[in-house]
Order: structure tokens, then sequence, then C-alpha cells
């Protein structure tokens, strides 16, 4: 696993500094800014001996640019709503060790101080990740979160692997494929967009057999509804946009 940490519109420069000192702490590989209004210079204050990783920073204006080439993308949150599809979580150790599965890119994307990440950043992501915390006042300073994902992600990444995670196309094709197919049987569009959300989701939790096995299940019955070139048409549509 290669570690992306991607913070989308950080607001503090204490924070950031911060973030710069936990990446340094725990071998983050590269750190992406998306559309951050603190103050990159200001911020290496806070960022002790890590300040060096300022330079090292990757300053993009969309979250799909931070996401381009992860094999495995996973957001944060706060809280979540069982009856939403989209905050269904899994916690961060579960998180960390499907992680540590991966040769590739890993991106754990953390939000903005004040909102955190909207639901739309958060359907570009294969996982969602929150930490348990007291339904009195669940929600984390974005550091001390930030500081109790990279620890596990760090834990996981020493601890040696046993199983084979499912690679990028396959994920890509069951989330072409779950769409195709609830297209097919006229689903409305927010069932379709939660259906094609939870299938890639389950596939991202799976190994690589299970995903492989949903895949040709989901093939088979595109196949009897007429829908694979729907799919097709999805897959090629989803890599034009991830390649810009």
């Amino acid at each position: 696993m290669r570690l992306r940490l991607v913070v989308v519109g950080v607001e503090g420069d204490v924070n950031l500094g911060y973030l710069l000192r936990l990446a340094e702490n725990f071998d983050v590989g590269e750190v992406f800014l998306v559309k951050p209004t603190a103050s990159i210079q200001s911020s290496t204050r806070w960022a002790a001996r890590a300040s060096a990783k300022a330079s090292d920073l990757v300053v993009v204006p969309t979250l799909d640019d931070a996401l381009r080439g992860a094999e495995l993308s996973i957001c944060t949150s706060d809280e979540y709503s069982a009856k939403d599809i989209l905050r269904t979580a899994v916690n961060p150790e579960t998180a960390a060790n499907l992680a540590a599965q991966r040769e590739g890119v890993v991106a754990l994307v953390v939000g903005r101080e004040s909102v955190g990440l909207t639901r739309d950043e958060l359907s570009k992501c294969d996982l969602l990740c929150t930490i348990p915390a007291s339904p009195r006042y669940p929600a984390l300073n974005l550091s001390n979160a930030t500081a109790i994902l990279l620890y596990e992600f760090y834990k996981a990444s020493r601890s040696p692997s046993v199983e084979q995670p499912p690679d990028r196309k396959t994920l890509d094709l069951v989330a072409s494929y779950a769409r195709a197919l609830a297209e097919a049987l006229s689903m409305d569009g927010r069932d379709t967009e939660a259906t094609q959300t939870a299938l890639r989701k389950l596939a991202s939790r799976a190994n690589r057999a299970e995903a492989e096995a949903a895949l040709r299940l989901l093939s088979k019955a595109c196949a009897r509804l007429g829908c694979k070139g729907r799919a097709e048409e999805l897959l090629r549509r989803g890599r034009a946009d991830y390649s810009k």
C-alpha cells in the first residue's frame, strides 16, 4: 500500500500544519490538497520538523483529480445514517486492513473542519469510514480524527496481508454492471445511484474471488436483460472521466 492523504478544503493553518506533522509521523507517501483555503506557508509554523513536507504538497482543484490513479479510495465522515446507503460505514481498523491488502495507491480522504465532505464527494469513494464516538458529541477535530486514522493505517501496513483484494478493473466493472442493471429494471435515479454505490462498496470489502463471483452474476443478469452494452458504455465513460 502506498498511502495518499487527500484533504478537501482545509480551512485552518494550524490544522494543516498538524496534518503535515502527522503525515511525517505515519509515513504517508503523498499529501493532496483540494481547494485549500488555509495558508500553506503559515501552516509550517505548526508542522515542527515536518515543515519541509509543505514543499511536496500537491494542490488540485477537484476531488476527482486527487483520486486519479488510486486503487482504492476511502472517504471519512463523523456520522452516518443507516437509511442512507452512501453513508454506510466501516470502522478505521476495518478500512485500514482492507487498504493494507492493496499494492497500489490508497487514497484516504478527509474533509473540511466546518462541514466535512459533501454527499457528492462521499459518493466518489469506494468506502466510507467513521470513527466510533459518543452520540452526545460524535464530531472530532480534523487533526485528531486524522491521527486516529493514520495510526490504524500505519499499524495495518506493518502486518502481513493474507487475502488478495479485487483490482480496480473489477470494481469499475461491478459499478458499471450494477448501474446498467438498475436502469434496466426501471429503478428511479436515487435507487439506481444507491444500488450502484452499495454493490461497489460490497465488492471493495470482498476478496478478489468473491468480487469476481459477484461480477459474473451481474454480467449474466445484464446479458439476460439486454443491458451489457449499456454497462460497457458506462465503463468507457467512467474511464474517460477518470483519465481527464
